[in-house]
Order: C-alpha cells, then sequence, then structure tokens
C-alpha cells in the first residue's frame, strides 16, 4: 500500500528550541494516533502535515510528491486540520460551514446543500441560522468539524478534538470521525487514551520531539517495548 506521508529526517526548530528533532516516519493506513506528554511536539507534527508550518530541515512527502513552498498550496486543499480550541467566526453557524465552500468558488446552493449535509452529519439540524459564537464550546467544535469535512478532505488531522467537552458532545465527534476514517486518512493527536483506542489503528509516541516507538495500539497502549512509553500509559512522570 502506498504511504500517505514519508518524513525522512524532520526537525522543527524555533529559535533556540527544538521542537522537533530529526523525525522519519512513514504513514500509511490509518486511523493513526499521536500521543505524548505536553511539549513532546505532537501539535507541531500535525501543523506540519497540514502544511502549516514548513520543518526546518528534512523532507516531507505526501503521495510520493515532494512538498515543497511551491505546491504546499495543493497539500492545504485536501488536507484538513481542526484544533483543539474550536475557532467560530462572528457569523450564523450555515455561514461558518458553508466558508470553506464559498471561497473555494463553490456556487451558492450547493454550498447551503453541502454545509446543511454536514451539519446534520454532527446533528446540528436546526442551529443553521443561530450564531456561531453563542454556541457552547461542544457545539462549537461540532460546527468546526462539520467546516472541515464539508471540504472532503483527503486528511483529517485533529488535535485534541474532544478535550474538554461533555460526554454528549465527544460522542457525537467521536462518531463523525469514525465515519470519515471510513474513506479518509485520521490523524488525531489526544491525550484521552478512550480515545486512542477508539479511533486509532496504529500510535505513535513521541516525546522531546523524537518518535520513541510506535505500534499497532492495542500492543503500544497494552504492552510498551520503551520504559518510556510505558511510564506515560501508565500515567507517570
Amino acid at each position: 500500500m502506498q504511504n500517505v506521508y514519508e518524513l525522512e529526517n524532520i526537525s522543527k526548530i524555533y529559535g533556540k528550541t527544538a521542537a522537533l528533532y530529526d523525525i522519519t516516519l512513514n504513514i500509511g493506513d490509518g486511523p493513526i494516533g499521536v500521543i505524548g506528554y505536553s511539549g513532546a511536539g505532537k501539535t507541531t507534527l500535525m501543523k506540519i502535515l497540514a502544511g502549516l508550518e514548513a520543518p526546518s530541515t528534512g523532507t516531507i512527502r505526501f503521495k510520493d510528491k515532494d512538498v515543497t513552498e511551491k505546491n504546499v498550496q495543493s497539500l492545504r486543499r485536501v488536507v484538513t486540520m481542526l484544533f483543539q480550541e474550536p475557532i467560530s467566526f462572528n457569523r450564523s453557524v450555515l455561514e461558518n460551514v458553508a466558508y470553506g465552500l464559498r471561497i473555494r468558488g463553490v456556487d451558492g446552493d450547493e454550498a447551503i446543500e453541502r454545509a446543511s449535509e454536514a451539519l446534520a452529519s454532527l446533528r446540528l439540524e436546526g442551529f443553521e441560522n443561530r450564531k456561531a459564537t453563542k454556541l457552547s464550546v461542544g457545539e462549537q467544535q461540532r460546527v468546526s468539524l462539520a467546516r472541515a469535512l464539508v471540504l472532503d478532505p483527503e486528511v483529517l488531522l485533529l488535535d485534541e478534538p474532544t478535550s474538554n467537552l461533555d460526554p454528549a458532545n465527544a460522542t457525537v465527534i467521536l462518531e463523525a470521525i469514525q465515519e470519515f476514517a471510513k474513506k479518509g486518512l485520521v490523524i488525531v493527536s489526544t491525550h484521552n487514551f478512550l480515545d486512542i483506542r477508539r479511533l486509532a489503528r496504529w500510535v505513535v509516541y513521541l516525546e522531546k520531539g523524537r518518535v520513541v516507538e510506535t505500534g499497532m495500539t492495542s500492543e503500544l497502549m497494552d504492552n510498551p517495548k520503551d520504559e518510556r512509553v510505558r511510564r506515560f500509559v501508565n500515567g507517570l512522570f
């Protein structure tokens, strides 16, 4: 099976701090989980996979093509990232979800139809005319996910998608992610072990900007080979 991503000797330096150091990693069939302590480099890795950050050193390939400054926009058109904190425009829910379609040239009626379908998939029927910024955090996160899914991406990147959400909103989001995973690649970064077990087939463990261990979810979570991973999954420092 063709790798979706191939990362070779990727590092990301901010000033004198290395957020990622010498990452070599192939990502093929998903869903993929990315775990590690806070500050391990998870979000930085996700931003690089989304084309939102350029690596300081190394090469990233997407479907056998090098990602460069000249062609990164084509990557961004097929990869969508959902951040931990929901981002809402000061517009109606429907306009929030349709926004990405409109800037891509989708006409009004089609944009509205697709946005309505995306909202329905997140159980947000009847929310279309409500102001997005007035919704609860969980509802705003559902709107943000609908805004990502309506673009029909090939890759969906999720940074702590259920963090601080109540069980009802978290369940809706997880079900929508699982449905998307039937047709596209999901990569999720989270501290929630239940989410990892539910969503991920394969897991990457990062520590201090380095890949320490990778493996099938059940194997890595239940019987990690590296002592650093063992301490993490057992809640130790």
